[in-house]
């Protein structure tokens, strides 16, 4: 959205799509095809600089049901790893992974474990 902000201010200064792109690639990596789209939609008036809505395949494994079984199965066991339950749901990692921090909001906690140090005393 950042380049598409920059493309439309160097598309209202007047300045040519090569120019633009230019410009563009000397502090971020953009691709003249993606400046010249851009021109040609603000030409055309779309002066909208936010992804448009796209139609695309729902979410089938990040169900209501199946963030409950994973809340259940972590209140039962809170050591299971993300592979023990991706196996026990048969639904992909990554998806697991994605239950578990976005919808539970769950975090790994580390624990530090420091050695004592031996002492004449301990000895």
């Amino acid at each position: 959205m950042e380049q598409r902000v920059n493309i439309k201010f160097c598309f209202k200064l007047g300045r040519m799509a090569t120019e633009t792109h230019e410009m563009l690639v000397k502090i971020d990596a953009v691709s003249k095809n993606c400046v010249c789209e851009c021109f040609k939609g603000f030409r055309d008036g779309k002066g909208n600089v936010k992804d448009e809505p796209r139609s695309g395949r729902p979410p089938t494994s990040t169900t209501p049901d199946n963030i409950e079984r994973v809340r259940r199965m972590l209140a039962d066991d809170r050591r299971l790893s993300l592979r023990m339950i991706a196996e026990e749901l048969k639904i992909r990692l990554d998806s697991v992974s994605n239950i578990i921090h976005e919808h539970l909001q769950k975090r790994k906690k580390i624990v530090y474990a420091f050695p004592t140090l031996l002492r004449s005393s301990n000895v």
